[in-house]
């Protein structure tokens, strides 16, 4: 997704803040492309599926906690460090309610994660998960969302002829869980897509169609219009 796009989606959803009375602090609220793009890819995959409207649908936010650790990681550590931030919805209401809404959720949900007793109480269940050696199974009807724009991969890693201009996850199977949808960086040879967004989500190949449809959209969206 181009930068522009995204600029004009976070203006959209920004004019919808200005008409919300529940928002407190308006001066200072702010929107993340990872807030804004991710309710957006979320709805569009929830659309995509045709998922049942009394059903429910999960979006799972991984947010980074290295910083708040404590006692904090040790030096050298570069293992992950993150947690899930969780919102789930009724398929009709995310179709149905404007996107904001979503968004908000998910930035309520980004704070509630950054909490040590959520952080603690994460670890001790993921300790759980390891120990009774759980797997959680993929269904679709859920988007865990991990952004990996800002880990350096193409800024940093030099493979000994000089720097990298792309990265792909392949093949897509190698995480194994159909729910994973991800944020990358544009490549480095065209200089009109920087500060875009490639993003990388799995679906079946008769809904890829209509989520294509759903992404083109966003593209043609003008202010005016709702979205």
């Amino acid at each position: 997704m181009d930068s522009e796009t995204i600029k004009r989606l976070k203006m959209k959803l920004m004019k919808e803040v200005d008409s919300d009375d529940n928002v407190m602090m308006k001066e200072s609220f702010t929107i993340t492309t990872v807030e804004a793009l991710g309710a957006y890819v979320w709805r569009s995959k929830v659309r995509a599926l045709k998922l049942n409207n009394d059903g429910r649908t999960l979006f799972c936010l991984a947010v980074g906690v290295r910083h708040l650790m404590d006692p904090p990681l040790h030096e050298g550590y570069y293992g992950n460090a993150f947690v899930a931030s969780n919102v789930v919805l009724k398929v009709k209401e995310l179709n149905e309610k404007p996107l904001f809404e979503a968004v908000k959720l998910i930035k309520e949900s980004k704070k509630l994660s950054m909490n040590k007793e959520y952080i603690r109480s994460s670890i001790n269940m993921l300790e759980i998960m390891n120990r009774r050696k759980m797997k959680i199974e993929g269904t679709g009807a859920s988007l865990v969302l991990t952004d990996w724009r800002q880990l350096g991969l193409l800024q940093e890693v030099d493979f000994g002829w000089k720097g990298s201009v792309n990265i792909v996850p392949v093949p897509w199977n190698m995480f194994g869980f159909v729910d994973l949808c991800l944020f990358l960086p544009p490549n480095n040879l065209d200089p009109s897509k920087k500060g875009g967004v490639r993003i990388f989500v799995s679906l079946p190949r008769a809904s890829m169609d209509k989520f294509k449809e759903e992404m083109e959209l966003l593209k043609g969206m003008k202010l005016d219009e709702d979205i």
